[in-house]
Formats: C-alpha cells, sequence, structure tokens
C-alpha cells in the first residue's frame, strides 16, 4: 500500500499564512502564559544584550589639533578581548594571592595586543604616582618640538652641579657629572636609560610646557600639573604614550623609532625583563615613589615578541621593593607565556 498523503501540492499562499500567523501566534501565546516576572527578566535581557554590543563597538580616538588630518590616537573595541579573559582570571587570582600574603598593597595591569588592539585591564579602579614615568612624555614633547625646530637636539647644556632635594632612588644608575656639558639628545640618555633625576631637572627646564599640554590635550588625556605631586595615572591611560610611539601617529616615524629605542636601552632590569628570554627586545620606561611609609613601583613597556608585540603596563603599591619587583616580573612572565603560544603567535605584524 502506498501512501500520497504529501504529494498533493499546497497552495502558496497558505505556505504565506502560515509564515504570518505562527510566529504571531507564538509571540501570542508567550505574552499570554508568561507572568510579569518572567517578561520583566527578558525585556532586562535584551536591554542588557543591546547595551553590551554598543560597549563593545570600536572606540576610535584621533588626536586634535590637526586641520587636514586625523591621526589616531586609539582604535579598539570598547570591550576586553574574550580571548585574553583566561590570562585576566590568571594574573587577577596571582595579584589577589599577592594582597593576602602581604606582599603588595594593590597592582593594576594593562595589556594590549598591537596585532588586533586586543586589550585587557586588571584593578584598573586604582592609580599611582608615575614618578618617573612622566619622562617619556616629556621626551616626546622635546621631539615634536624639534620637528619644527632643527638643531634643538644638538643645543649644548653645561651641568653645573648635582640638584639638591631630589626624590632618593632606590634603584639608580649613571648620573651628569659636574663641569660637562650634555647636548639635549645626550641628556635623554641619561633621563631614559639611566633615569637620572639631574638630566630630568635640566631637561624640564627647558622644556616647552605648552607643547607638553597640547600633547596631552590632543591624546584626550587630563594635563598633569606638574608641581602637584598628589597627581596620579592608571596603566591604560599612560600605555597610550607607548601606542604613540609604535603606531608613529604623532611623531615622525623617524623620532618615534629613536624613542623606542632608547626605551630597549634602559639598565632597569628587576621588572618586565627579570624573567622572560633575555634576547627579548623590550622597550620600557620604570618608576619608582615613595612617601616614608608606602612606595611604589612601575614598568611599562613594549614586548617585541617575533610577530606578535604587545604592549604592558604594570603599576604596583606596597611596603617593599623587592616584593614589587618580584610581582611585576611574575606578571610579565605569565604574559609572556600566554603571547607567545601558538594561539597567538602568528605572522599577523611584524616588527623585525
Amino acid at each position: 500500500m502506498q501512501f500520497h498523503l504529501f504529494r498533493k501540492r499546497i497552495p502558496i499562499y497558505y505556505v504565506l499564512i502560515s509564515m504570518i500567523v505562527f510566529p504571531a501566534a507564538t509571540y501570542f501565546i508567550m505574552q499570554r502564559w508568561m507572568d510579569d516576572a518572567d517578561k520583566q527578566a527578558l525585556s532586562e535581557a535584551a536591554t542588557k544584550a543591546a547595551a553590551e554590543d554598543m560597549q563593545c563597538e570600536q572606540n576610535m580616538k584621533r588626536l586634535t589639533g590637526y586641520s587636514k588630518v586625523g591621526p589616531l590616537a586609539e582604535s579598539a573595541k570598547a570591550c576586553e578581548t574574550e580571548s585574553l579573559l583566561p590570562l585576566k582570571m590568571t594574573l587577577t587570582a596571582y595579584i589577589a594571592d599577592q594582597q593576602q600574603s602581604g606582599n603588595i598593597i594593590n597592582a593594576s595591569v594593562f595589556l594590549r595586543r598591537m596585532a588586533d588592539n586586543s586589550w585587557i585591564n586588571i584593578n584598573p579602579e586604582h592609580v599611582y604616582h608615575p614618578a618617573s614615568l612622566l619622562k617619556v612624555p616629556q621626551m616626546i614633547t622635546f621631539l615634536k618640538k624639534a620637528e619644527t625646530e632643527p638643531g634643538l637636539l644638538e643645543q649644548k647644556v653645561l651641568f653645573k652641579a648635582p640638584y639638591r632635594d631630589l626624590p632618593t632612588q632606590y634603584y639608580s644608575a649613571k648620573t651628569l657629572q659636574p663641569g660637562h656639558s650634555y647636548t639635549i639628545k645626550e641628556l635623554f640618555h641619561f633621563m631614559i636609560v639611566y633615569s637620572d633625576n639631574n638630566a630630568n631637572v635640566e631637561l624640564f627646564a627647558r622644556m616647552d610646557l605648552a607643547q607638553f599640554s597640547s600633547m596631552y590635550r590632543a591624546m584626550h588625556l587630563t594635563v598633569p600639573n606638574m608641581t602637584d605631586y598628589s597627581y596620579q595615572v592608571g596603566p591604560k591611560d599612560y600605555s597610550r604614550f607607548l601606542e604613540l610611539l609604535f603606531n608613529a601617529s604623532y611623531l615622525s616615524p623617524q623620532a618615534s623609532e629613536f624613542a623606542a629605542e632608547l626605551l630597549t636601552e634602559s639598565t632597569f632590569k628587576d621588572g618586565l625583563v627579570k624573567r622572560i628570554p633575555k634576547n627579548t627586545i623590550v622597550a620600557h620606561k620604570m618608576g619608582e615613589w615613595g612617601d616614608g611609609m608606602t612606595v611604589e613601583l612601575h614598568d611599562c613597556g613594549i614586548i617585541y615578541l617575533a610577530n606578535n608585540p604587545y604592549i604592558l603596563s604594570v603599576m604596583t603599591r606596597g611596603t617593599d621593593m623587592q616584593h614589587l619587583s618580584d610581582v611585576i616580573a611574575n606578571i610579565s612572565q605569565m604574559s609572556y607565556e600566554v603571547m607567545s603560544s601558538p594561539s597567538f603567535n602568528s605572522p599577523a605584524l611584524a616588527t623585525q
């Protein structure tokens, strides 16, 4: 016996009617049998999903102060990257453990992968005294000024004597020699590579403060009062200066390359570079601060991992510099292990 039930052709208008009626009927039944709490929950879920979609849109900020062009200051998703969330969980747990052990008071981390601008931000509610980290935007200010004033970097400065009342440095290296003359470019070397405060004072006295302020405003950042020792900043905002150099979006490519190269010569080895492979190139700047009760240690840099460069900024607060140094080194090591894994280390962006 053969059945011919489904061989009869169905008129097309039946199909069209069913496409309209069935979804409407389903909606009506759902609304009829859902109680008010369910309806409210469904509405809230839809609102939350829409908000999350909005938050995760591309976030683009352009440098201001230009009339014909708009160089990118920042271009990234407004929300953190899902593929980096396991690393965030690991680092968050480690920081919590170090807090519980009394090794630190708090720590904050910002990481951005330059190949796709993916990022994570840990403990962004904490801010810190930048201290010597401000030497990088000071250098950028001079390099920007030099683009319109040829010969500026070759001007000579006579260093007469060490300045009094400079902050005591836990990590100290070479300093200027009294009676010697140095070019502005040589002062950069002492200020960045050795984090020398005497070189910093000489340069600050000659820095164009209007240019300095203009740079901060162009980057949509609050202009710091250089005489206000309460000024603080978080890793994400500070990382913008490293992005500025890597992307060559504010200075010329040549000037950006010069600044980044200088940062690779830093003599500070107790932070980001301490526990990652010795042949890894890192352009970084450290900063230290203390008030007699608490101390802060920061290290922020560009890690030139083959085909996968990334920015890592770590800021810490505690009571012992050695503990803070170890925390920064461990965070850098854990980040490096993830960023060098096969899932991240791809030929998407090569710089060498």
